[in-house]
């Protein structure tokens, strides 16, 4: 006996530094699955089955007018023969040393210009503390992971299609923290350029006798030679107490940098860098690089019960990736921050992915496993950039005691790589639902990356009501670690 029930879903998801931004990872891409923690791969009972766990597909419709059906029906898939589900998603997570570098760069003077003669006491400055700043941040991968999915799809009985977009957009920075400085030019215009200290009451020198002659000796180890290295360091100790006395400042009109006094080690090291680094400003390579896939997939789903505890499941997909690569030199080739851009543009290329996954219970408990892109679809731009769907595997375990109470944990088998390599997740999850009456679902969940310890514990909260023929859900997620900017 087949029972009739339609159920339409209304869904809409906010997630703010909690989902990261792959697409190649187990996303909460349904709001019951985001509430509970983006646990879903044992208890997935709707429309998004097929992406959670296709072979509940399986136990869809079936006749439950057998005693062994019924005992092991544990949360009235029986009853689900047709069902539409809508769902929308955002999300996006920092990775890698990105809060350090911003505290250094809101900070940092870019210097104004390159050139080699006239260098007056405030530019000697400005290039010796920006060499000092940029050599600080830490060139580790780092960026910002962005996400958008809307979903839409339908089943019926054991059957599926879907429609789901995915943007994937990664904004990575690749940090040259070696080619600061301006070699020669900077070692020849402040030999060249005397810079005296102004004879103003209380004025004293930046830098100690004993300080200037250790900064000389550093110098003349670099290579450089001994009447240079007094003439350097005799032009760089003025420039510094000029920069630094407030009242030489001021009679002057030089800026004062609050920041210098008592930075002698720091300075000194900063014109070192300036002597010896291996490169110059003009050659500097930091870039701002985007690489990002908006991905659409039209999938057809299909569940076969082999007994009334097993079922199998698989999605064949369509897929179409519009790939985006576009990188922005942050020096340009005069050394100062320019906007000119390297960008390849978009391109659209297709493929076919394939997803399985297994099913089993017993009263009282169900298991899942999950293993998507079995076959590597693979998107290729013509700059050479590659984004590839590794195969994912998840395994999920639910203890469902009354078919309103649900608790389940989920683990990621495989680590998965997102739009660039250095964007990686893993997950466990923990999530429970109690459908109180029927009528209004009450969820909450936890996850952790446990690839990355970017975005720390991540907390959920879910809330459903069932409207009888619709239902309404809405789910959130936050990080429990914040950034401090």
């Amino acid at each position: 006996m087949y029972k009739t029930k339609m159920k339409i879903s209304l869904v809409a998801s906010f997630c703010f530094l909690a989902t990261t931004a792959t697409a190649a990872e187990f996303k909460a891409t349904s709001v019951r699955a985001l509430g509970m923690g983006g646990s879903s791969v044992a208890s997935t009972h709707g429309v998004d089955a097929s992406y959670w766990n296709p072979a509940a597909y399986g136990f869809f419709g079936e006749d439950d007018s057998g005693s062994e059906i019924k005992a092991a029906d544990n949360n009235g898939m029986s009853d689900k023969d047709f069902g539409i589900d809508l769902g929308v998603g955002v999300g996006a997570y920092f990775f890698g040393p990105v809060a350090e570098n911003l505290n250094i760069l809101q900070n940092l003077t870019i210097p104004a210009g390159t050139t080699s003669t006239g260098l007056s006491a405030t530019e000697i400055v400005n290039f010796a503390n920006f060499t000092n700043d940029f050599r600080r941040i830490n060139p580790d991968a780092q960026g910002i992971n962005v996400a958008l999915d809307a979903t839409i799809g339908a089943r019926v009985s054991n059957y599926g299609i879907g429609i789901r977009s995915s943007a994937d957009v990664n904004v990575s920075v690749s940090i040259d923290n070696a080619n600061v400085g301006l070699g020669a030019d900077f070692i020849t215009a402040l030999t060249g350029t005397p810079v005296t200290i102004p004879a103003v009451p209380g004025v004293t020198n930046y830098f100690d006798a004993a300080q200037q002659t250790a900064l000389q000796n550093d110098l003349i180890a670099a290579g450089m030679s001994p009447a240079s290295a007094t003439t350097v360091v005799s032009n760089y100790n003025a420039a510094l107490t000029v920069q630094s006395d407030q009242t030489a400042a001021t009679a002057l009109g030089n800026a004062v940098d609050p920041t210098l006094a008592g930075n002698q080690a720091a300075m000194s090291q900063a014109l070192v860098d300036l002597y010896t680094a291996p490169g110059n400003l003009q050659n500097n390579a930091t870039t701002v690089d985007t690489n990002g896939v908006l991905l659409s997939e039209v999938g057809f789903t299909y569940g076969y019960a082999i007994d009334e505890a097993l079922s199998v499941g698989g999605v064949l997909k369509y897929m179409q990736a519009t790939m985006i690569v576009d990188s922005v030199n942050a020096f340009g080739s005069t050394g100062t921050l320019t906007n000119a851009q390297d960008s390849t543009g978009a391109e659209d290329v297709t493929n076919f992915g394939l997803d399985l996954g297994v099913m089993y219970r017993i009263p009282s408990w169900q298991f899942g496993l999950t293993i998507r892109n079995l076959n590597s679809p693979s998107f290729e731009h013509s700059s050479g950039y590659v984004y590839e769907l590794k195969p994912q595997a998840k395994i999920g375990a639910a203890w469902i005691p009354t078919d309103t109470v649900t608790v389940e944990l989920g683990y990621d088998l495989t680590k998965n790589e997102g739009a660039v390599a250095s964007s990686q997740s893993q997950y466990w999850n923990i999530g429970a639902e109690w459908d109180a009456w029927k009528v209004l679902a009450l969820r909450v969940g936890a996850f952790e990356n446990t690839a990355q310890k970017d975005i720390g514990l991540v907390g959920t909260a879910g809330l459903g009501i069932n409207l009888w023929a619709m239902r309404l859900d809405i789910g959130a997620a936050m990080s429990t670690k914040k950034l401090v900017l």
